[in-house]
């Protein structure tokens, strides 16, 4: 059964100790950015699959294989609509593949930095990337917010299924329909949890200093550079391919 709400795992925290997440915060980062532009070099298949057999050691090393699975469940839905509709606009099986690949690449890398990355780690990472501290902590609170509400629409739905009340009975307007008394409360839930944490943030007199420190600090290991060098590799072998003559040329005609 597809829920798309499994979606939400890629954004919920479950660091474990694993050599992935002592990694230090900016070490991942790039790898995440590296392995999110690699698919976007070039529509070709080799390069979607070059992409995803690069990211194999990170899989093994942030033992992130449950968690992409499940993020790959979720999403089928629009791996199927993606592939039917590049199909139907360019009459190609190849660039649809790409395509498709592409999205499983960045579905994997989002996966593998979440599941090694802490939102404080990502809060710390902007703040020295010198991010405003305002859109820091609002980004790091989505990031926070975000599986909250899924649970909270779960429970909802828990809620008016215990009173007889059948969501996923009826046609695709029917549902929608039905959507509406589980969106109010969600909604009046939201906001409720905003005022919370806006008399919170008073509170602790939140943007009064200027300057923060951090309490963790981060340090730079062999296995970053080992992990850098890699990161480097790879975006240099994935230029290398998209420009030899074979893979340069769209795989449809326009």
């Amino acid at each position: 059964m597809i829920d798309p709400l499994a979606m939400i795992d890629i954004f919920r925290v479950q660091v474990g100790e694993t050599p992935y997440s002592r990694l230090n915060p900016l070490t991942k980062f790039l790898m995440f950015a590296v392995f999110v532009a690699l698919p976007l070099i070039s529509p070709s298949l080799l390069i979607q699959i070059f992409s995803l057999v690069s990211q194999i050691p990170l899989i093994l090393l942030s033992k992130s294989e449950n968690r992409i699975k499940r993020s790959l469940k979720a999403s089928l839905i629009f791996i199927i609509l993606l592939i039917i509709l590049n199909y139907i606009t360019t009459r190609s099986l190849y660039f649809s593949l790409a395509m498709v690949l592409r999205l499983i690449s960045m579905i994997i890398a989002s996966a593998i930095f979440m599941a090694g990355t802490s939102p404080a780690e990502i809060g710390d990472l902007l703040t020295k990337l010198r991010v405003p501290l305002q859109i820091t902590f609002s980004f790091i609170i989505a990031l926070r917010f975000i599986p909250v509400l899924a649970d909270d629409v779960v429970m909802i739905v828990t809620s008016q299924a215990s009173r007889g009340y059948e969501v996923e009975r009826g046609g695709f307007f029917e549902r929608i329909r039905k959507m509406i008394p589980i969106l109010i409360p969600m909604i009046i839930i939201a906001i409720r949890r905003g005022h919370q944490l806006a008399e919170a943030l008073e509170t602790k007199a939140f943007g009064a200093l200027g300057k923060r420190t951090s309490y963790a600090i981060y340090e730079y290991s062999w296995q970053d550079v080992i992990v850098v060098l890699y990161s480097i590799v790879i975006i240099i072998i994935g230029i290398l391919i998209s420009l030899q003559a074979p893979f340069q040329l769209l795989p449809f005609h326009l």
